[in-house]
């Protein structure tokens, strides 16, 4: 993810903006782990690679994108998070198939609430379900 980062960083349009305000590089390299620190990429170009690109961390692109092309620029995304005050907008998320979570508001990215089907998927994600038997079931 890194190094995907890093080349994407190489475009004029993309600047990292959580590099002046970060001790050290992104990637933490520790013995028995790495781990990326928090990003924040702002995107000038709604075209570019790095304004549609999500991963598995801490990581967001900013960019500016009409309202009317928004929903077809985006794409499929794990989450989308509006902050606008306009119902027909926010209906038209809603309505939005290819957004896995939906945050209408200032609702932080990692406030989850395990009632919702998308924060299981994470786990369907990460882990693949096995059934596993010893013996035969009981008869019915």
């Amino acid at each position: 993810m890194n190094n995907m980062i890093e080349d994407g960083i190489q475009s004029p349009a993309v600047t990292e903006v959580t590099a002046q305000y970060r001790n050290g590089d992104r990637l933490i390299q520790r013995e028995r782990c790495d781990y990326l620190r928090p990003t924040v990429l702002h995107v000038s170009d709604v075209d570019d690679d790095m304004a549609n690109t999500e991963f598995m961390f801490p990581f967001v692109s900013v960019t500016q994108c009409p309202q009317d092309q928004m929903l077809r620029k985006i794409g499929p995304t794990l989450v989308g998070t509006a902050i606008t005050n306009d119902e027909a907008w926010s209906r038209q998320l809603v309505d939005a198939r290819h957004i896995d979570r939906l945050n209408v508001g200032a609702v932080p990215t990692c406030a989850l609430n395990w009632l919702q089907p998308h924060e299981g998927n994470i786990i369907d994600f990460l882990y693949r379900n096995r059934a596993f038997q010893n013996s035969l079931p009981p008869a019915h």
